[in-house]
């Protein structure tokens, strides 16, 4: 694993770096194809920003409330950097209602948004898979195959990698260039890409070594992943029609 790249006198964390790469990409694919569906490159950057910052507030207060013992011994670290004291889940859920908000004041519309910002999100997903693979988080199961990693003591599944390699896959397929796209009902292209996350979600999930099991030994992610793949079908189906 990479945790850290040194430059200099400069000790830089590859696992934010990796993401603040990804998301620069990201957002730079998602703003040059974000007129063919019909949103301003503007709404997306200013769409993106607010549930950025938001994202971030919202995972460091849930930490905090989370974990308030942790700040105890230093109060001023309630502004630190450390992406570790981030709760990933309070996060997202700040970052998406910041987003819906800002999506309804300034009246754009979802389906729209929601395609224009899918090769952000296609991006992004080979971005954590890469970022969780420098950092070691996300590892995989013990295996004997020849191409295993050496981590946390056992020769793993390095399902870091094959997240991403799914995710690049899923991306060159939804490339948001190709013309077939540019024919699609609103929200069909978000609600594919979703789709075929899941699914890759669904498969890759056996090999994870850190899943949150269920009763009954059910994957909490897969069971998500399902749960999702069904909604997406259901609007496919419905936008068909």
């Amino acid at each position: 694993m990479f945790p850290i790249v040194q430059v200099g006198p400069l000790a830089i964390q590859t696992p934010g770096l990796i993401l603040l790469i990804g998301l620069w990409l990201g957002l730079s694919l998602a703003e040059k194809f974000a007129p063919q569906r019909e949103v301003s490159p503007n709404d997306v950057y200013n769409l993106v920003f607010t549930a950025l910052v938001a994202g971030v507030i919202g995972a460091r207060l849930t930490y905090i409330l989370r974990y308030p013992q942790a700040f105890i011994p230093s109060p001023l670290s309630v502004f630190s950097l450390n992406p570790g004291l981030l709760d990933p889940l309070g996060g997202a859920a700040a970052g998406v209602l910041a987003a819906l908000i800002h999506g309804q004041r300034k009246k754009l519309p979802p389906w729209a948004a929601l395609d224009a910002l899918t090769p952000l999100l296609a991006v992004l997903s080979i971005a954590v898979s890469l970022s969780n693979f420098a950092s070691g988080a996300g590892f995989g199961t013990p295996t004997q195959a020849a191409w295993g990693i050496e981590l946390w003591g056992a020769k793993r599944h390095p399902t870091q990698l094959y997240e991403s390699l799914a995710a690049a896959i899923i991306l060159l397929a939804l490339w948001p260039g190709h013309r077939y796209l540019q024919n699609w009902a609103a929200g069909r292209y978000f609600l594919v890409f979703l789709a075929a996350s899941s699914l890759a979600r669904l498969f890759l999930e056996a090999f994870r070594g850190d899943s949150i099991l269920l009763p009954g030994g059910i994957r909490l992610a897969q069971a998500l992943a399902w749960s999702i793949l069904a909604f997406c079908l259901f609007q496919l189906q419905r936008l068909s029609k």
